[in-house]
């Protein structure tokens, strides 16, 4: 005969899990499977290993991709949908951002007018931020990377796995740093601006506003407003785009 295995309902268990939701703010990430499938990735790694609670996915906003799903979790709307979410009690995560047309970019921020206090600032538990840098709302810094003393990093500014940014170093909103980038120590770099895969920049450089530090390039002098510099030393290549 079949031993027959009987289920016993625990509601422990249920008030358990009711607990965690509770102390686990609601996340939409703005964006799609490139920066915000990180960002997912980042908080479900989080809960996996480290059983920290803090977020919890709710879904995704994407003006492409309404009603399907990235990652496993639903779109919710598009970015002007924001508003109906703003009455419930969710947190926000900005993770559009189009290396080289920086200006578009910002624009889409700037017309979403995300509320300061319901940006989320998200970091990986195996990332080093200095108990001296100052991060910003809506920061989002993944695994493996290093951030300085006396480093300021600005609002929904994106720092990816493996990358270094030394100290004294002053960084504008809505940034991003590839994965293996090596930014060095009092540096200056202005909004929406680029740190591309594996590019180093040295200390005392100053990169400028929407402007890109290309992949692989090893910066040794300024990089002006709105120019895309690449290479070893990085020179200039072109312009980024307006539009």
């Amino acid at each position: 005969m079949k031993k027959q295995v009987v289920k016993m309902h625990d509601p422990r268990m249920h008030e358990q899990k009711e607990v965690i939701q509770k102390m686990s703010k609601r996340l939409i990430i703005i964006g799609g499977e490139g920066n915000g499938a990180v960002i997912a990735a980042c908080i479900k790694d989080n809960l996996k290993r480290f059983n920290d609670t803090e977020w919890e996915v709710s879904g995704f906003l994407n003006d492409f991709e309404i009603g399907k799903t990235i990652t496993g979790y639903p779109v919710l709307g598009g970015t002007d949908d924001l508003g109906k979410f703003l009455k419930d009690d969710y947190y926000f995560m900005y993770a559009i951002h189009m290396i080289g047309r920086n200006v578009k970019s910002e624009e889409v921020f700037l017309k979403m007018n995300i509320p300061v206090d319901r940006l989320a600032t998200v970091i990986h538990k195996n990332a080093f931020v200095a108990d001296s840098a100052i991060l910003e709302p809506g920061v989002f810094v993944m695994s493996n990377c290093y951030i300085g003393t006396a480093t300021k990093i600005g609002m929904c500014t994106l720092i990816m796995a493996n990358s270094l940014i030394g100290h004294n170093t002053t960084v504008g909103r809505l940034c991003h740093f590839s994965v293996g980038s090596i930014t060095s120590s009092y540096i200056t770099i202005g909004n929406v601006s680029d740190v591309t895969l594996g590019a180093k920049v040295l200390e005392k450089r100053k990169i400028g506003n929407y402007a890109v530090a290309g992949a692989n390039s090893f910066v040794t002098h300024d990089i002006p407003d709105y120019e895309i510099h690449v290479g070893s030393p990085a020179k200039f290549f072109k312009k980024v785009r307006l539009d």
